[in-house]
């Protein structure tokens, strides 16, 4: 037996060496086939596990079998528990936002809170529902609270955009020793103004310097409101406003330009990597045990891809404004190199042990939360 598996066996939940082995025999598949379909993933069974005279149909029953089995406990949260101690990373700068489509007529709605690690947005905690549109605050309020649960968060700053507000929503922060930045509405809290400046005042001065910000009060709480000037003409919404509970510091309009990263990471997840809106269950504990395992073949991906430009830097691409990009992506890159390098199970697992520097983190929660 690949040391690998007894390692993930004995550090995440005592799981039998089997349950670990096909763990990563179902994560393998994903990079392999970049797809999340199961009918489909049967095909790359027999390559890694070198059981190349088992029919399609057994390999597929192996999968769907691992699903049903599994789905129903904690094994979910114990794969991103692996996940975080591959980054070996603190939590700060986090992204908040969801992706929802349809798999016939159900609607699936998965909420993601995303960390940044070295520009890259790698989900930390998620929650499924069956749901379409904003969630309410309750519903988002109960998901801080177990991600809190799950992941060492205080102190993190999260990042969101402007369907996640809310009085209570905002209040809550605070509560749990979190700092959020979000993106609001225009003339949300016009009237919550504390100070000389009316909301006016602040209007023009972000036209005339680009941003200027100003103290508001809801329910007792003080929050910085920023209003920022887009770059880009923009005549329908030239401004964007933005509240934080980060009253001292003063890089709030920076730290919202950085949300894009999670909509590259569902973009990655879905229609340009391991495409899950393949996906064929309705089931949302089904869909949180898969949904878990494309995670971890994308925090491999990128770390390979990372390792991989200590050694070599990837070339850069300037645009005729000056910017400045990678010709290709971290996560383009890293996919495409550890599809290169493995075949069968053993050679994955390989892989995998360089990339694991050290797993010795504990878990974070001895009675993690079960949906």
């Amino acid at each position: 037996m690949h040391p690998h598996i007894g390692k993930f066996s004995v550090q995440y939940g005592n799981y039998r060496a089997s349950i670990a082995q096909n763990l990563f025999i179902f994560v393998g598949c994903i990079i392999q086939g970049k797809t999340t379909n199961l009918y489909e993933l049967r095909n790359e069974v027999s390559k890694i596990t070198e059981k190349y005279k088992t029919d399609t149909e057994s390999h597929y029953k192996r999968l769907t079998r691992f699903i049903l089995l599994n789905s129903f406990g904690n094994l979910w949260y114990y794969i991103l528990c692996y996940g975080l101690d591959l980054l070996n990373l603190k939590l700060g700068i986090c992204y908040l936002d969801g992706t929802e489509w349809y798999i016939g007529s159900f609607k699936l709605h998965i909420l993601v809170l995303a960390v940044d690690f070295q520009g890259v947005a790698i989900p930390v905690y998620f929650q499924c529902y069956n749901h379409k549109g904003v969630l309410s605050e309750y519903e988002r309020n109960k998901f801080l609270e177990n991600a809190r649960k799950c992941c060492p968060l205080k102190n993190a700053n999260i990042i969101a955009d402007r369907e996640f507000i809310g009085n209570e929503w905002f209040c809550h922060f605070a509560r749990l020793e979190l700092f959020f930045t979000c993106r609001i509405r225009q003339n949300m809290y016009k009237n919550n103004l504390i100070g000389n400046l009316s909301y006016s005042q602040l209007q023009k001065r972000a036209l005339k310097k680009g941003q200027a910000s100003g103290l508001i009060q809801v329910e007792g709480q003080l929050f910085r409101l920023w209003i920022i000037k887009k770059t880009e003409t923009d005549s329908k919404e030239p401004l964007i406003y933005v509240l934080t509970n980060v009253l001292a510091k003063r890089n709030a309009p920076n730290l919202y330009k950085l949300r894009w990263k999670i909509e590259c990471l569902f973009k990655h997840l879905k229609t340009n990597g391991y495409n899950l809106e393949a996906l064929r269950m309705t089931n949302l504990c089904k869909i949180r045990l898969m949904f878990s395992m494309v995670v971890l073949a994308y925090i491999m991906s990128i770390l390979t891809a990372l390792d991989e430009r200590k050694q070599k830097p990837v070339q850069k691409k300037t645009y005729k404004d000056g910017r400045t990009f990678d010709v290709i992506s971290i996560f383009k890159q890293g996919q495409s190199l550890i599809k290169q390098r493995f075949i069968t199970l053993s050679r994955f697992l390989d892989l995998v042990q360089f990339l694991n520097v050290r797993i010795c983190v504990p878990i974070f929660n001895n009675n993690p939360f079960v949906q």
